[in-house]
């Protein structure tokens, strides 16, 4: 004979170990004399004198579909309510049991990616042509340097008429 033990201060009273028995005697209040059954994905555990399987997601992540925040999983049963194992994907929201892709959230983004872009490459400009101009202004400029200058303002003037509200642009070619 063999006393199967489960855990009787825990909510789903989970197999702990086994350990042989004495034949003529009855198991303790925390042990059964049947054998668990061990299925993966879930565990066994005592409910009202017989093994049942409970869902075992210890060790896996879950997301919270609120926040998306990941955190893993330490307890048996099935996962928390306002939680799922599907992960999920960049600019994404939760929708009817799935992540879906939130259109409003990955254009927003794109928009001030776009609009950081037109700032760092004005800002870049703007001191090519200081630079440039200040040559012009010591008399120390080259006739490449007065034509670039040109390129430079015309470049300036191509990056002032985008409209970064638009999702595909294209940014010209610096001179």
């Amino acid at each position: 004979m063999i006393n199967y033990y489960f855990d009787n201060t825990n909510e789903f009273r989970p197999y702990t170990h086994q350990l042989e028995a004495n034949n003529d005697t009855m198991p303790p209040d925390n042990a059964l004399r049947i054998a668990p059954e061990f299925r993966r994905g879930y565990y066994p555990c005592e409910k009202k004198g017989a093994w049942v399987l409970v869902e075992d997601h210890r060790e896996k992540t879950a997301y919270n579909i609120e926040t998306q925040e990941p955190v893993k999983i330490d307890y048996l049963g099935k996962i928390k309510s306002g939680y799922t194992l599907l992960e999920p994907f960049e600019f994404c929201k939760w929708e009817k049991n799935k992540w879906v892709l939130d259109e409003e959230q990955k254009n927003t983004y794109v928009t001030q990616q776009n609009q950081s872009k037109l700032v760092n490459l004005l800002s870049e400009v703007n001191n090519e042509i200081d630079i440039l101009t200040d040559k012009i202004e010591l008399d120390i400029a080259t006739d490449d340097d007065k034509k670039l200058l040109k390129k430079w303002k015309l470049y300036r003037i191509q990056l002032k008429s985008i409209d970064t509200n638009k999702l595909d642009i294209e940014f010209p070619a610096k001179p």
